[in-house]
């Protein structure tokens, strides 16, 4: 975990060195030098074979955020407090979700940390959920994203408030990362026994990103990547055999932005295919929606009208 942390500061020094001009007649930065932010947002690591779909009871999180512009300083706390369904009727979830999302002018870097325990699988209105109060995953990933249109699309506008899209653009993507999964105590069809595993993986993927500038406050984004990832459990990696899963990663948002406020509603889908257990494929998917709202200011005790 250290190592990917220091990774990452690294690859954001990178990035903001290198950061790309921009074309003032699609792209307008926020004077202002300071951003505090606040938010709401659920994240929930969910899972898919063949018969059922597991869900966690995730929380619902609050949090506050501080960034200095023109820099690589920036902070962002969140806290989970209230599960969305009711504890008695489908459990607990023990949850550690650990997110970073840095938008960049030319890259987007994305980490997961995610590790969940305690799942229910929904029978319908008529029956009680399937409890799996053991069964606990876990995803550590990290990816990367390169834009080749940096100079006229914002990601920035788009998921960061941090600057104003003026005219509708898009950008051709393309990224890569790693991922390692680890799984306990699931269940196979037609038995009483559980099982576990482990999956390392690398891949690569493409895509397409583009800002519908609506009119002069409202704008709405979308981006979808898909791709492959190759890999398997370490001990088969070692014997050389290697396995493909095809990958999906998608972004969808919309905000509304004044000269030195914003509200923004995010949704990050991030699925990758795990492991086939006799030729039945295992799917995780990663959902997070948050809910920003984002005031910049001159000064941090006064804030100037605009």
């Amino acid at each position: 975990m250290k190592k990917l942390l220091i990774g990452l500061i690294l690859l954001l020094s990178v990035s903001y060195i290198r950061a790309q001009k921009i074309d003032t007649t699609y792209i307008k930065p926020y004077p202002q030098k300071y951003r505090i932010s606040g938010y709401l947002s659920t994240s929930s690591l969910e899972v898919d074979d063949t018969d059922r779909h597991y869900t966690p009871n995730y929380p619902l999180n609050t949090g506050i955020g501080f960034a200095i512009k023109n820099t690589i300083v920036g902070v962002q706390l969140g806290y989970g407090f209230i599960p969305l369904t009711a504890k008695k009727k489908y459990g607990k979830t023990k949850t550690r979700d650990f997110q970073i999302h840095h938008y960049g002018r030319k890259m987007i870097f994305d980490i997961f940390f995610q590790d969940y325990r305690g799942f229910y699988v929904d029978k319908g209105k008529d029956e009680d959920p399937e409890m799996f109060r053991s069964m606990s995953v876990k995803q550590i990933g990290m990816e990367g994203t390169y834009l080749f249109n940096g100079k006229q699309f914002s990601s920035k506008a788009a998921f960061d408030l941090d600057e104003i899209q003026l005219h509708s653009k898009g950008s051709w993507l393309v990224g890569g990362g790693g991922y390692y999964y680890q799984l306990k105590g699931m269940e196979r069809s037609g038995t009483d026994g559980t099982y576990g595993l482990e999956n390392f993986q690398l891949g690569i993927n493409g895509g397409y990103a583009y800002s519908w500038v609506v009119s002069k406050r409202w704008m709405m984004t979308g981006t979808i990547q898909a791709g492959a990832n190759f890999g398997n459990a370490p001990k088969l990696l070692k014997k050389g055999k290697v396995e493909v899963y095809p990958t999906a990663f998608a972004r969808i948002a919309g905000n509304y932005h004044k000269n030195n406020w914003g509200i923004s509603l995010a949704v990050i889908v991030n699925n990758k295919m795990v492991y086939p257990v006799k030729r039945e494929e295992l799917s995780l998917t990663a959902i997070t929606m948050q809910l920003s709202y984002v005031k910049h200011l001159d000064d941090l005790f006064k804030s100037k009208k605009k």
